[in-house]
């Protein structure tokens, strides 16, 4: 179902809609395009609506077209695999070489995805989630450290391989994810996406906007306020 999907109808209309250039040198192209990006809110209310007007899981799939209309009409974003899905498409249609990953939290295996991007001989994370300022270097060993407005984002290598992403800001230091460099091909993606529409994440709303100032966060009836600053 995802591989005809392109992202040439999104990248338009969100280029538009935000005076994206989309040409120029490939590095600033594509710290433009990830800043730029970080202005669609992760949010599942999105999800909640679709989901009970539609039987199948398939069937409320947001796909990049939809995501990008949605956020210039009504100010929607997305959860982590339509936001996922739709940077990659675009970032593909711009010529990037990347591939999305599942990631592993507290809630279960194969519940998060991100990107990677493969650049001059190195590999990048790309996370709509959690650091949609940076463009992150994924280190051969030990950790690399990057301060975004919301949070220190802290990546590090195991020995058993996996990398682990934590996130420093002004309520401590948080562990929130870990991932194997280990691409997750449409088909895969897609069986974990259909799954996450019987997880209780749909039962709240939840909503997350990083800004030049931190991290605003809703869950249910709480609101938090973070940042990199303590």
């Amino acid at each position: 179902m995802l591989e005809p999907v392109r992202g040439d109808e999104a990248l338009e209309i969100l280029s538009r809609h935000y005076a994206i250039p989309t040409a120029g040198g490939a590095e600033d192209l594509l710290y433009a395009l990830v800043r730029h990006f970080s202005r669609l809110p992760y949010e599942n209310i999105s999800k909640i609506i679709k989901s009970a007007e539609h039987d199948s899981p398939l069937d409320c799939f947001r796909l990049p077209g939809e995501v990008a209309v949605d956020h210039v009409d009504r100010g929607f974003g997305g959860t982590c695999f339509s936001l996922t899905f739709l940077l990659e498409r675009m970032l593909r249609t711009l010529g990037f070489d990347c591939y999305k990953v599942m990631a592993h939290m507290h809630m279960g295996e194969n519940v998060h995805c991100l990107i990677i991007l493969r650049k001059d001989g190195r590999r990048f994370l790309i996370d709509p989630g959690y650091a949609l300022y940076a463009v992150i270097g994924l280190p051969a060993r030990g950790e690399t450290a990057v301060r975004c407005p919301h949070a220190v984002v802290v990546v590090s290598r195991d020995e058993a391989g996996f990398y682990n992403l934590h996130t420093v800001d002004s309520t401590g230091r948080k562990w929130r994810y870990r991932f194997h460099d280990r691409p997750a091909g449409d088909a895969e993606f897609e069986e974990h996406w259909v799954r996450s529409f019987s997880m209780p994440t749909l039962n709240n709303v939840c909503l997350g906007r990083i800004t030049e100032k931190g991290h605003l966060y809703l869950r249910k009836d709480f609101l938090r306020f973070s940042s990199a600053d303590k």
